[in-house]
């Protein structure tokens, strides 16, 4: 067979949904094995490849022996892919979709009409909703191929700012919403203690809020304590994530990030969102957001500046000698109004480049990818760039600097690494008639999110054509909460 083409069979005949298993089902007992019409292997797609899984759900082999093709479950018609790492999401935010949209200032800024909708929804939402929306925006998640999610949360309080009796009860809520889904959670906490920039401690509003820096740092090892006792280190973990440099004093930030240091987290902050944001740190810290975290030694692989769209010259090249990452999440950028980082620059200094679903207006990291990749070749006009292979770039970012952004074992298909994987079926019409060398490109810059057919996260199915298992649980539960939710706006 000419394995420059992929194989050539009508398509198959739609199977009846199978059952998949209950989250937080036990690994297989034994051996796993899967062999699809073509396995994306890191830098190809390769026919007639089989792979395997342990009892623990890490692959520990490629075979294309006989007999092992023979054992591995036929995937027919179905291309395998890494699963996607989503670096940065917002998970409540998915109770705002379509409600943010109206222009509610002469001056048509579409951030005013966002803003005004989440005051507003943070001042009634509830435990109930929290869980929910987290439960309905990390099934979206797996149904677009994405099997690991970086979740920023902020939403500490009650919504009259009172604390819980239990303090990290909202992020334990994620924690669970996404267990019951069955995805990957790196919970990045939060710590929000003023307004801007210039402001007093306590002048946020309540909800976010998380007090003195000691508290902070009582709540993060609370969670990480809880977190390593009731889950599986490679399904739930923590980091630590300052909200911003105008949200957080630079001292609680020094002292959050050397928490982070000493116990190997990762830890995140917004950097550079707005044009103003480096003027008004200018304005107090005498830097720019980056350059001041790099003279305090708060800039290194570890870290991840999420947004990073106004970044100088000067800012690129630091997290490039860093090997810092940047976490672009272009649909927010575009839906706001406020541009995506730069994309072309960022890698050639040597930095990463993750991609995240921030606020949930869509959940769709490939498109992410295309739309980064389509701002560079509107600000270049012609057509040449970093790389004649963009999809290899946009993908990597999409899984392997994802993975490295939130410390996730995935992120490729490789011996050691948990069998975290999505497949596409190859007659879908957005991207039928691909051969192995175009059908990487294919699915960055045309996969439509009904191709992808199957999830499996550690061995374990959690997506079967198409559908999860609490699919109808998962939709109407959160139906019901918006209808509640919204009435009492």
């Amino acid at each position: 067979m000419d394995k420059k083409f992929l194989p050539r069979r009508d398509p198959p005949t739609p199977a009846a949904p199978a059952t998949a298993p209950k989250p937080g089902a036990p690994h297989p007992a034994t051996e796993s094995g899967w062999l699809p019409d073509c396995v994306y292997t890191g830098e190809k797609f390769e026919v007639g490849l089989a792979f395997f899984s342990d009892a623990l759900g890490r692959i520990t082999r490629f075979s294309r022996e006989p007999a092992d093709l023979a054992a591995a479950r036929r995937l027919a018609g179905q291309a395998a892919l890494p699963g996607l790492v989503n670096a940065h999401s917002h998970a409540f935010h998915r109770v705002l979709r379509g409600r943010t949209e109206r222009l509610v200032r002469a001056d048509r800024d579409p951030g005013n009409g966002w803003r005004e909708a989440h005051d507003r929804v943070v001042g009634m939402i509830s435990a109930e909703d929290v869980f929910d929306a987290a439960r309905m925006v990390f099934m979206e998640m797996l149904l677009s191929g994405i099997t690991c999610v970086g979740e920023f949360h902020y939403l500490q309080q009650r919504a009259d700012g009172t604390a819980w009796p239990e303090r990290n009860f909202l992020a334990q809520e994620v924690m669970r919403a996404a267990h019951e889904v069955g995805i990957r959670i790196g919970l990045l906490q939060v710590a929000y203690a003023r307004a801007d920039y210039r402001s007093e401690v306590g002048s946020v509003p309540g909800p976010f809020f998380t007090g003195s820096v000691d508290q902070s740092l009582r709540d993060a090892e609370a969670l990480r304590t809880m977190a390593a006792k009731n889950y599986a280190a490679d399904e739930v973990w923590t980091g630590v994530a300052p909200y911003s440099l105008g949200a957080v004093p630079l001292d609680q930030i020094k002292a959050l990030a050397a928490y982070a240091r000493s116990h190997r987290l990762r830890w995140h902050l917004h950097v550079a969102t707005r044009a103003e944001e480096a003027a008004a740190c200018t304005a107090e810290y005498g830097r720019t957001p980056i350059a001041l975290l790099a003279e305090h030694g708060l800039v290194d692989k570890r870290f991840t500046a999420v947004d990073a769209i106004h970044l100088t010259d000067d800012d690129v090249r630091l997290l490039g000698a860093a090997r810092a990452i940047a976490c672009a999440c272009p649909i927010t950028g575009h839906n706001l109004g406020l541009g995506v980082a730069p994309f072309e620059k960022l890698l050639a200094a040597g930095a990463g480049v993750a991609l995240g679903t921030d606020s949930a207006v869509q959940v769709d990291l490939l498109k992410d990818a295309r739309l980064l990749e389509y701002e560079r070749r509107l600000a270049r006009r012609p057509r040449s760039g970093l790389t004649t292979d963009p999809a290899t770039a946009l993908f990597h970012a999409a899984t392997v600097a994802g993975a490295r952004s939130l410390g996730a074992t995935g992120g490729a298909l490789e011996i050691g690494r948990p069998a975290d994987f999505f497949t596409v079926s190859l007659h879908d019409p957005s991207i039928a008639g691909a051969d192995a060398e175009t059908l990487l490109a294919s699915i960055v810059f045309a996969l439509e999110r009904r191709a992808i057919r199957d999830v499996w996260i550690g061995a374990r199915q959690r997506l079967s054509n198409g559908r999860h298992a609490l699919h109808g649980p998962i939709v109407g539960r959160f139906v019901d909460g918006q209808r509640r939710l919204w009435a009492s706006a």
